[in-house]
């Protein structure tokens, strides 16, 4: 099986970690994801995945391939990996880079729904590389909406 899209870029490491994130809904992280990667490649909250780099290189290579289907693992030499889970329900993901914007925005064929995310890490200092993969797994659950998340704030 081959990846329907694979994307590569550069990604600057700030604060020791870089985001993967539903383009628009990140409601409720408050830190969830990232203490979830303590000690690990990743961790997720509903929305997001914080991707650690065990030191802060000045930029690290990232590709990101998409799947149609959970693809067998990569046989690469890689430090540490995890599997996760992220909804995404704009069908847009965002590479965010903390305090520095969005090192890539991505549009998923497959669009919207729950996605699985595996995380793979190799390398030190400024030899980092980072190999995520993702496919489609459901549909979004028919309560995942976070306009409810701020009440009538926002109404």
């Amino acid at each position: 099986m081959e990846p329907v899209t694979v994307h590569r870029t550069a990604v600057s490491i700030l604060y020791g970690h870089f985001v993967l994130r539903d383009a628009w809904c990140d409601a409720g992280d408050d830190g969830e994801s990232y203490r979830d990667s303590q000690d690990q490649v990743a961790g997720a909250s509903t929305y997001q995945v914080t991707v650690r780099a065990p030191s802060d290189p000045l930029r690290v290579g990232l590709e990101l391939r998409i799947w149609s289907g959970e693809p067998d693992l990569d046989r690469g030499s890689w430090d540490g990996r995890r599997q996760l889970q992220v909804h995404c329900p704009t069908g847009e993901l965002l590479v965010e880079q903390i305090t520095a914007g969005a090192a890539a925005e991505i549009t998923l064929p497959q669009g919207a729904g729950v996605y699985g995310v595996r995380v793979h890490r190799h390398g030190r200092d400024d030899a980092q590389m980072f190999l995520i993969d993702l496919w489609w797994q459901t549909p979004l659950p028919p309560d995942d909406d976070d306009e409810d998340f701020y009440g009538d704030l926002w109404s």
